[in-house]
């Protein structure tokens, strides 16, 4: 799926919505300490705002023949970002790495044992 891709927008709303469900922590730590989520109003990003940005960084990847590729580990059901080399295919960065995921699944798979376990 390409940056621009009209699909992206709803994909990344239903991946949201899967991880906020999962009680997944986000991938970075806040620096700051922040007031609790009672009193913190999330900020509201618009549609078209994100399709506008998105078309800027995919335009320039292009520019250096470069690009980013969105999708979701269909075993931990984490968002993945990719950046390519478009002429060599070579993956040059991708987010969160291969063996990120690997452990993510084998915590899971421990939980979801040691659940079942005790039911």
């Amino acid at each position: 799926m390409r940056i621009g891709d009209a699909q992206t927008d709803v994909d990344v709303r239903a991946q949201a919505a899967t991880v906020s469900r999962k009680g997944a922590a986000p991938a970075a730590a806040p620096v700051a300490v922040e007031a609790p989520r009672q009193q913190r109003a999330a900020p509201v990003v618009t549609i078209p705002k994100i399709e506008s940005v998105t078309r800027q960084i995919d335009s320039f990847l292009r520019s250096i023949n470069k690009s980013v590729q969105f999708r979701v580990d269909q075993a931990t059901g984490e968002m993945v970002v990719t950046i390519r080399d478009d002429e060599t295919g070579e993956v040059i960065r991708q987010v969160p790495g291969e063996e990120a995921l690997r452990v993510a699944q084998r915590i899971e798979d421990q939980l979801s044992a040691m659940l079942d376990e005790k039911a």
